[in-house]
């Protein structure tokens, strides 16, 4: 006699997380060799305890002698840096005639302050409003677009529904949590992150976000992106943000292109159908490729993705 049956979402969930990396696919150009161009860019820094930090920024020009006709501003992962989102940039900025603008956030990336530390959800959007604040005295009256990725995407999501922004691209957002991943882990975090947030106890690992293990190697051997364990104060910030942010799909209006995958172990696969659903935009899109994983941007779906972004721009500046 079974006194409980699993939902198929408990045995699909359960099955994606027991998945291991095996597609041998990545992105035919390095990352490495594409460069954001930040030749005059403004120089912006914030305060951690009470000590000025510079944090790094980029931008991503137009072809010459082009007008710009938008700002798409990157926000990148979390241990990330901007720098991974370079060929997206590239392709946005001379094909959308969208100047791309962006910025390591504080303690990650080329950025100054303490490694791996989100201190907390109003200090992480201070340092993006600001930024947006300084992007607009650049290119006054232009319109401003924001895309990021996991943490980048619930950035974007965040700035969208304060009206920072016009519109919003989404991938694999943040907006979800996905409760069948280390579930145990994220409760101990939770419980440390209150009383010793920049002290981690926990050895560096590194969890199954690409489907391919060459692109995993490839972070792990990037000196930019962080490789210690992700810090108790970091995990409850962005754990409550996660949490809380379903609580506003119902108010989400912005127009948005959301772009998902049903292999994602870090977040619900379900995030875009669930936004989707919610959200009483009138101009939402999803995206969404069964076999994706979290860390899509050098996988092979990227190469669909990036036209669609650029016609999704274009349709709107």
């Amino acid at each position: 006699m079974h006194w409980f049956k699993k939902s198929e979402k408990d045995i699909r969930n359960e099955r994606i997380q027991k998945a291991t990396s095996q597609e041998q696919y990545r992105m035919p150009c390095p990352l490495g060799d594409i460069k954001w161009d930040e030749e005059g860019m403004i120089e912006f820094s914030g305060v951690q305890r009470n000590t000025t930090i510079k944090l790094h920024t980029y931008r991503c020009f137009t072809k010459p002698n082009q007008t710009p006709k938008s700002i798409t501003i990157f926000f990148h992962g979390l241990n990330e840096h901007l720098g991974l989102y370079a060929h997206i940039a590239q392709a946005v900025s001379k094909e959308a005639n969208s100047v791309c603008v962006g910025f390591d956030f504080r303690g990650f990336g080329k950025s100054q302050g303490l490694r791996g530390w989100l201190e907390s959800q109003q200090q992480h959007l201070e340092d993006c409003t600001r930024f947006i604040q300084l992007i607009k005295q650049l290119y006054p009256g232009t319109k401003l677009f924001a895309l990021g990725q996991s943490l980048g995407g619930l950035t974007s999501y965040l700035l969208g529904i304060n009206d920072h922004v016009h519109g919003t691209i989404l991938i694999t957002p943040a907006l979800m949590d996905n409760y069948y991943n280390r579930p145990y882990l994220k409760k101990m975090a939770i419980l440390l992150g209150k009383f010793i947030p920049t002290w981690s106890p926990f050895p560096a690992s590194f969890q199954n976000a690409s489907k391919n293990p060459q692109i995993i190697e490839d972070n792990i051997n990037d000196p930019y992106i962080n490789q210690n364990s992700t810090l108790p104060g970091t995990a409850r910030v962005l754990l409550q943000m996660m949490r809380e942010a379903p609580n506003s799909f119902k108010n989400f209006s912005k127009p948005f292109l959301i772009i998902a995958g049903g292999m994602d172990q870090i977040i619900d696969p379900d995030v875009g159908h669930e936004l989707i659903k919610q959200s009483p935009s009138n101009d939402k899109e999803l995206i969404y490729y069964e076999n994706m994983w979290h860390d899509c941007i050098a996988e092979q779906e990227i190469l669909e993705i990036i036209p669609k972004i650029v016609e999704w721009i274009n349709k709107r500046q």
